[in-house]
């Protein structure tokens, strides 16, 4: 599970969903103090062993930590739902080429790493699911986060191609195409609020549909908008509604 440290992020999210299962966890993410608290929640909770790795995975892996934290067990699933998005939100030409460069490097390398490294374990025990944490701004380009929205355009594509290549095995992939979500603090205030979906029904609908489906699309709202800005819309009219839309929750 990379990117669990924050209590309101998706990522613990997945973690408390998960280990209401039973099931035990490795978390990742590049604040270890939240980190810790996280994982000895977990284990308050739910009685589920919780391994940590405090790494940065925007360098370049392998990732002594994480390796350290899988050393000598199997993963099952792997949900890859880590992140990186600067504060400011300024015009692609604006923002500094060692962000853009940073950005590829945790929400673009990080996944193939990942994916790469323990898809492959998975392949030799022909057992696995994976998770990639996506979002609907892959599918339209997002002005102002628009190094985001490319982030996650490669990481659909990766998503699905995965899917495919692995029909013949018993390794599920699920891409997941997320909404604006109640994970960031007041980030999102000047955004309608009946667009802003909660993390703990989100994440059930999207474990619901692993090995079910190879998209999942959770929550109505996100379900109508995507169709809308993706089928109903021209592109060129997509990216502009979605870059007035962008501008105003900005504050641009």
């Amino acid at each position: 599970m990379t990117g669990a440290a924050r209590a309101e992020g998706l990522g613990y999210a997945f973690a408390r969903q998960i280990a209401v299962e039973g099931v035990n966890l490795i978390v990742t993410d590049v604040i270890g103090d939240e980190l810790e608290r996280r994982a000895a929640q977990l284990r308050t909770d739910f009685g589920v062993e919780v391994r940590t790795a405090t790494c940065d995975l925007g360098e370049a892996g392998p990732w002594a930590a994480l390796d350290h934290a899988m050393d000598g067990l199997d993963v099952d699933l792997l949900v890859c739902n880590h992140m990186f998005t600067p504060k400011e939100t300024p015009p692609i030409l604006d923002m500094p080429l060692e962000v853009h460069h940073r950005m590829l490097d945790i929400n673009a390398r990080a996944y193939t790493t990942l994916v790469h490294t323990i898809g492959n374990r998975m392949r030799e025990r022909n057992r696995g699911s994976i998770v990639i944490v996506a979002s609907g701004a892959g599918l339209t380009s997002a002005p102002f986060t628009a190094a985001y929205s490319a982030n996650k355009a490669f990481q659909i594509a990766l998503g699905e191609a995965l899917w495919f290549e692995l029909g013949d095995t018993d390794i599920d992939v699920l891409v997941m195409i997320g909404g604006l979500m109640r994970t960031q603090g007041d980030a999102l205030d000047q955004y309608p609020r009946w667009m802003i979906a909660e993390p703990a029904p989100v994440v059930r609908e999207v474990l619901n549909a692993l090995g079910r489906k190879h998209m999942v699309i959770p929550g109505l709202t996100n379900r109508i908008f995507t169709l809308v800005q993706t089928r109903v819309n021209s592109r060129r009219r997509t990216v502009q509604t979605i870059g007035r839309f962008m501008a105003k929750g900005l504050g641009k």
